[in-house]
């Protein structure tokens, strides 16, 4: 469009206005608005007010309000749509909202372009609420009624609290909240405070019977001050609900006792334990005594708390003392705690229990615990083992001492096995397989260097020990290999003015150089060695054997041949064992001089007890000693056919001493019991003497004395003739005794036959001279002679 167009425009419209009629407008010539207040109830407080607005002009028109002031924290809204009539004041409805902190001020605007003012105060009233908000009560008892002290505050800060009305708008279902002293009446003032100010009251709660311990209470709560019921505010309360002390579970913190003492040194094994009873109350639980026994342990308690705190363990401190002699098993404890007088204004309890008559008593308990008697097993051995230094080509031993030191269990299955060190040399001799109880037993080590051994090196062997529920312990066998010191065997050997000893020495010379030399086989040392012992020992024997055969000492000499016999057994055994062939025939050579040398000795002896066997004298016992010792002879030469028939012949003679002997003590016997026989039945003993006074005893007395005279003489000829010369001289002697008792007895017989021949003739005479009297008696009486008297 051009420019043209649009001027043309503009010019028609101006024209156009001007032509038309002109209306008399609406006119606001006063706007009223009075003074007002604002209560302020929380956080923002909403009020309606009334401008009174006058419109002088002929026309209507919609109410336009503008605000253009108004305090800190005070809003003004026009939320309605009034018409404004005219001539006619209309009233014109704004909102005013108030924050909790706002200021009181002045509120100018206008409406439809007429300013207006008026004042607004805003009034804080009285606020009720709580010290601590939320508040927590804390804890309070199940089934009880319970008050305590909490303090209320105006919070709102313009005026004081002239009592204060409180209600529970959300109740807990398992407990009853309410308050005491806040409105006031006849008996209280209730709440009294000046702005911002304080004052206590009481609350109260009832907790039902069965409510579950520690359960958390709650209420609503909503407060407002008597005097301004509109401003109101809620509160939340809570509060826990606790128990009355009571006693929980009790446990032995150490349910073992172990025996760990070794059993021969104690008789009991005494410890203290801790046993714990838990209260599981929550109020201090008071203990007056704790009582604990067992069947077959001695406990005693030691110490124990005056009291255990809610929800807390007491330790009570059990003295234990348990005999060696119990097995392993499981043993019963019985704790029995003896609770104390409760006092609920003793303890930490904060509220006051309503009840004046209340009390409670704790229910006591008793308790049963089980400790496990345990048995331990405890293996002791040496850390180290020494040896020492060894030649080489010598052996050498050491020995170790394992025990079980506690004495209640064996160690079975003991093992001792090499963990470190060379695999040669050293080796387990012997070891056992078990180790009882409280003893001990030995491992024997046996060692053998050869000539692979560095000389001066000091070797370790480390060797675990093991057995069936002990600890392993290791044991360190050391020890040093040394040049063999061939010197003492030297030595030994030179003492022997024998051409054995001479040629058993080259030998052993022979052995020193190539050692020196390192060309002597390792098993060579041991065997020349243990030849060379072989050969002093021999060589001792047979000297002695020389010299007792020279002094007539055929007996001692025949112990000496045999011992002879067997060193040069042995040393043929290790001649035989000798590798280098130089030293393995020079060892025959010292075994064909031995041989001579202990072949004359053995005839000389032969030749001697042949002698004794031809002469016709021995007793029986000499003649099987003799045929005993020509067997041991044969054997010594190799003739076993001669020396099975000595050796027969032998027995033979000791069978016939043995007969001999035997036949010596039935005759023995048998004298002894015709004695026994004579004491007992035919003897009067008198002053210690055997006296024979009974005359018609006589004959039997005679054969009793022949019989035992004759059983002493058989006895002696058999102990004579088996060679038991002593037993036979003590038969004799004891046969002499009693044949001179016998004598005794038989004078004694004698004597007595001849008293008891005076005794009868004495009787007899005085018989006869009675009947004398009688018969001269008796004829006076018939023929009256006697009157005539």
């Amino acid at each position: 469009m051009s420019r043209r167009i649009v001027g043309v425009l503009v010019i028609l419209f101006a024209v156009g206005m001007a032509t038309v009629p002109v209306a008399q407008a609406a006119e606001i010539t006063n706007v009223d608005a009075t003074d007002t207040e604002i209560v302020i109830d929380g956080e923002q407080t909403t009020i309606e007010h009334e401008l009174f607005v006058e419109n002088t002009g002929e026309n209507a028109t919609m109410a336009d309000v503008t605000i253009t002031e108004s305090p800190t924290g005070v809003t003004v809204d026009h939320l309605g749509a009034e018409r404004l009539e005219p001539g006619a004041t209309t009233r014109v409805s704004i909102e005013i909202t108030a924050e909790a902190t706002a200021d009181s001020g002045e509120i100018r605007g206008t409406v439809n372009g007429e300013a207006f003012a008026f004042n607004v105060e805003v009034v804080n009233p009285p606020l009720p609420g709580f010290e601590d908000e939320p508040i927590d009560i804390g804890d309070v008892l199940v089934g009880e009624e319970t008050a305590g002290e909490l303090v209320v505050e105006e919070v709102g800060g313009d005026q004081g609290l002239d009592g204060v009305e409180a209600e529970v708008v959300d109740a807990d279902p398992d407990a009853t909240l309410f308050f005491n002293d806040m409105e006031g009446g006849f008996s209280s003032e209730g709440i009294q405070t000046s702005p911002g100010g304080q004052d206590t009251a009481e609350w109260v709660i009832e907790v039902d019977d069965g409510t579950p311990q520690y359960e958390e209470l709650s209420w609503t709560v909503e407060l407002n001050s008597v005097d301004h019921p509109q401003a109101t505010r809620t509160v939340d309360v809570e509060a826990r609900v606790i128990s009355l002390p009571k006693f929980g579970q009790g446990v032995l913190i150490d349910d073992e006792i172990v025996f760990d003492e070794p059993r021969d040194e104690v008789n009991t094994i005494d410890r203290t334990y801790e046993f714990q009873i838990n209260n599981d109350g929550d109020l201090a639980l008071p203990l007056e005594d704790v009582r604990a026994s067992s069947d077959e342990l001695d406990v005693q308690v030691e110490n124990f708390p005056e009291e255990i705190d809610g929800q807390s363990r007491g330790t009570i401190e059990l003295g234990i003392s348990a005999d060696t002699d119990l097995s392993e098993d499981e043993y019963t404890i019985s704790v029995m705690p003896e609770p104390g007088e409760f006092n609920i204004e003793e303890t930490e309890y904060e509220g006051t229990i309503q009840d004046s008559f209340f009390s409670y008593t704790i229910e006591a308990t008793d308790y049963e615990a089980a400790t496990q008697v345990i048995h331990e097993t405890r293996l002791a051995a040496p850390t180290t083992v020494r040896i020492g230094d060894v030649p080489i080509g010598e052996s050498d031993s050491g020995t170790a001492t394992i025990e079980e030191e506690l004495g209640y269990n064996d160690i079975e299955n003991v093992d001792i096995g090499l963990e470190s060190g060379p695999n040669n040399w050293m080796t387990i001799d012997s070891q056992p397989s078990q180790v009882n109880a409280g003893s001990s037993s030995t491992v024997a080590f046996a060692l053998d260097f050869d000539t692979d051994a560095e000389l001066g090196n000091d070797y370790q062997w480390e060797y675990s020990v093991t057995g069936n529920g002990v600890e392993t312990k290791t044991v360190a066998v050391t020890a040093s290999p040394v040049p063999l010191d061939l010197g003492p065997i030297r030595n030994d050997l030179s003492t022997y003015d024998d051409p054995v000893a001479a040629e058993t020495i080259t030998i052993v010379d022979r052995m020193d150089e190539r050692m020196q030399a390192g060309k002597t086989a390792g098993d060579d040392i041991p065997t020349i060695l243990t030849f060379g012992e072989s050969t002093t020992l021999y060589l001792g024997s047979i000297e002695d054997a020389r010299s007792l055969v020279d002094d007539g000492d055929h007996e001692a000499a025949q112990s000496q041949i045999i011992r002879a016999a067997a060193a040069y057994n042995s040393m043929s055994l290790y001649a035989d064992r000798i590798e280098d062939g130089q030293q393995r025939a020079s060892s025959q050579d010292v075994l064909t001089l031995a041989d001579e040398e202990l072949g004359t000795v053995i005839d000389e002896q032969e030749r001697y007890y042949e002698t004794q066997l031809d002469s016709g004298e021995l007793s029986l016992l000499e003649e099987a000693t003799v045929q005993r010792q020509l067997a041991q002879i044969a054997l010594l030469q190799g003739d076993t056919e001669n020396a099975e028939a000595l050796e027969a012949d032998a027995d033979e003679a000791f069978a016939s001493y043995s007969e001999a002997v035997s036949n010596g003590e039935r005759a023995a016997q048998a004298a002894n019991e015709r004695w026994s026989a004579l004491e007992d039945e035919q003897f009067v003993s008198i002053a210690g003497q055997q006296l024979l006074l009974n005359p018609a005893e006589y004959d039997t007395f005679t054969n009793r004395a022949d019989s035992l005279d004759e059983s002493y003489d058989e006895a002696a000829a058999e102990f004579e003739s088996a060679g038991e010369t002593s037993r036979a001289e003590a038969i004799t002697a004891e046969q002499q005794d009693r044949m001179e008792a016998i004598e005794t007895a038989e004078l004694s017989l004698f004597v007595a036959t001849g008293v008891y021949v005076v005794i009868m003739l004495g009787i007899v005479v005085r018989t006869g001279r009675r009947m004398y009297w009688y018969v001269r008696d008796a004829r006076e009486a018939v023929s009256g002679d006697f009157l005539i008297q």
